[in-house]
């Protein structure tokens, strides 16, 4: 999402949406088309179904139906009940994370535009992808140099925004594949400056990410402190004064977080 500032053509434009449904299988179907057609059915149910039901609906052999899902089970996908099977907590986390960016979006939207009326530098709005950070929503500044587009990745290695995200993240395992490359000084120094990040909740990026510019972030938390995200604030590093700018990042992304809690 690409966020223009009042008084410059406000406007606001997001990535492209779409839903598909899955289809029925009929004659011969993958092992795919069959667990999605098993996963719609009971969807479509509303509530329990039995593997008698889900043959019956899918058209599928009650042995294939009984095998797939006792594996869609096992990775939680389904639940068992009395009355056979449901929807399982694994679908409903997938279904909350594929909503994280809207809800992220809604709550963000009205701090990105007051964080860029005090300041007037790039401001983002990021979350993780991997060994990236990727960015959901963008105002521009005056760097007409530095790149503003929704989607964009930056490494979370070197960016503010990825290690306002990485020191705040409960999952080690991301952690360390970010910090993978770097030898074992280079990684100390990495823990010891997420350590600093996790006591001031500010991270900064002098430049080491884009020669020049200065980017100062705050994480993004759910209700419940888990990090979804990161917002951050980015500028000429001779002219932007970090001190100056990480109070007002920092409590932009504490009004973010609460944004979220009261949603």
């Amino acid at each position: 999402m690409m966020i223009q500032p009042a008084g410059r053509g406000s406007s606001m434009t997001s990535l492209a949406e779409w839903n598909t449904s899955p289809s029925r299988p009929s004659g011969s179907t993958s092992v795919l088309d069959r667990i999605i057609a098993i996963l719609d059915t009971v969807k479509e149910s509303g509530g329990s179904t039995s593997i008698t039901d889900l043959a019956l609906h899918t058209a599928l052999p009650k042995s294939t139906v009984s095998r797939l899902v006792a594996a869609l089970v096992q990775q939680r996908y389904l639940e068992r009940t009395p009355g056979g099977v449901t929807l399982g907590l694994r679908l409903y986390e997938l279904g909350a994370r594929a909503s994280l960016p809207r809800r992220l979006l809604s709550a963000a939207a009205p701090v990105i535009k007051d964080l860029w009326d005090l300041t007037g530098e790039r401001v983002g709005l990021w979350v993780n992808q991997g060994t990236d950070m990727v960015s959901i929503a963008t105002v521009a500044g005056r760097l007409p140099m530095l790149p503003t587009r929704a989607g964009m990745r930056s490494p979370a290695l070197t960016t503010a925004s990825g290690k306002a995200y990485l020191a705040f993240c409960e999952d080690q395992r991301v952690v360390d594949r970010v910090s993978a490359l770097l030898g074992d000084d280079a990684a100390d120094h990495f823990r010891d400056e997420l350590n600093q990040v996790r006591a001031s909740v500010v991270a900064t990026d002098p430049g080491d990410s884009y020669p020049g510019i200065l980017a100062v972030a705050s994480p993004v938390l759910s209700a419940d402190h888990v990090v979804l995200g990161a917002l951050s604030i980015a500028g000429p590093s001779g002219a932007m004064d970090p001190e100056r700018v990480a109070p007002l990042v920092r409590a932009a992304g504490v009004r973010v977080t609460r944004r979220l809690a009261a949603a």
